[in-house]
């Protein structure tokens, strides 16, 4: 249940119905830049952006209050708590442009955050996954493995595949490629990249 974040402000009003001792929101969701013991003649809504994330943490992790802007800290992380799902490295994401230290580190307003939230809610749910090292990549063929970057030679994570072309032997082409091996049942996976 989402409720009052704990002010009363309308935005070109005359006079503003907080007053003393003021604080933007509830101590352990209100962003770092509103909790400085001053009065804010302009609350913008990134504020809340920042609320809403804390808040979506709660949410996912279980925990009432996520301390500070640690999401990433090991005990407080939700790839580490999820360890084996990839659509948490997601959530990160979206927390990376909410729970910042600084106002203008933070997305400007909640339609920016609805942007990302259904970019990436039609990833998840086409199944896509987020590729970066790093992430838990779970095979889509077995199902039981997670796919491995393939380290073909020592210090090159990039293979070239060659290609006869319809024009024989001296119609070649190339292609580089980074490859990935499901540690299960072997299926390997593709990836087009630019040449090193």
């Amino acid at each position: 249940m989402l409720g009052d974040f704990g002010i009363v402000y309308v935005p070109n009003a005359p006079d503003r119905l907080t007053r003393f001792g003021e604080r933007v929101g509830p101590r352990d969701y209100m962003p770092p830049w509103a909790n400085l013991g001053v009065r804010h003649e302009k609350v913008e809504p990134c504020f809340d952006v920042y609320m809403l994330g804390k808040l979506l943490w709660s949410m996912v992790d279980g925990r009432a209050v996520l301390p500070r802007e640690y999401y990433k800290h090991a005990e407080f992380d939700l790839t580490k708590t999820f360890s084996n799902n990839p659509d948490f490295y997601l959530i990160n994401h979206i927390l990376d442009q909410c729970v910042v230290e600084q106002a203008a580190q933070c997305l400007p307003s909640a339609q920016e955050l609805l942007t990302i939230v259904e970019r990436l809610l039609r990833i998840t749910d086409s199944g896509g996954q987020l590729l970066e090292d790093g992430v838990p990549r779970p095979c889509h063929v077995c199902g039981n493995g997670y796919y491995q970057p393939e380290i073909l030679r020592p210090n090159h994570r990039v293979a070239s595949l060659q290609f006869w072309l319809s024009g024989g032997a001296v119609d070649i082409g190339h292609l580089s490629v980074r490859t990935f091996v499901c540690s299960n049942c072997g299926h390997v996976e593709l990836f087009k990249t630019a040449p090193t």
